[in-house]
């Protein structure tokens, strides 16, 4: 048997609807492998007014996989989403692969670990949530240690327990 490979996936999708579309998504990555854990799941602002229809819901997943890095790239890209606007309003999903093992790639398709990871707070602290221990193959520091240092997510609150999305 292949060994498993651990991989980061940053998820993020419309706050209205989003808990059913995340649940139906878990479900597709759950036929690729393993969800070994789940941040919280946080509600990212994305206007200063602050209003849910123009919020997502965002978490990272750490996944456990036989699929190289090619099959999983492809995976998160297949599952991603954009929204269109008007009545006919489809929602949107957006996800990324933050990390692949201890993975450094540079390429037009991939680079990783995803070269945003660190610099945005939301995304560092939910990395961090989900695979403390991951040593930034970089940085040389686990991702606790840099989400410590990272700056306070300013459009960001919790919104609900990531582990209520996904039957462990």
């Amino acid at each position: 048997m292949n060994q498993p490979h651990n991989a980061l996936i940053f998820v993020a999708l419309d706050l209205v609807g989003g808990d059913a579309k995340a649940k139906d998504l878990l479900a597709k990555i759950l036929e690729c492998g393993e969800i070994v854990s789940i941040s919280s799941v946080y509600k990212r602002y994305l206007t200063d007014a602050r209003v849910d229809l123009n919020a997502r819901m965002e978490f990272v997943i750490r996944f456990e996989t036989v699929m190289s890095v090619d099959q999983c790239l492809h995976m998160v890209l297949s599952m991603c989403e954009q929204g269109s606007q008007g009545l006919s309003q489809k929602s949107h999903a957006e996800l990324i692969l933050l990390s692949y093992d201890n993975a450094i790639l540079m390429s037009p398709r991939l680079t990783l670990p995803y070269p945003e990871m660190h610099t945005d707070p939301l995304i560092i602290r939910c990395a961090a949530e989900a695979w403390g221990q991951y040593e930034h193959p970089i940085f040389q520091k686990t991702l606790s240690e840099i989400s410590r240092t990272a700056a306070p997510a300013r459009m960001a609150e919790f919104y609900i327990q990531g582990k209520s999305l996904v039957d462990f």
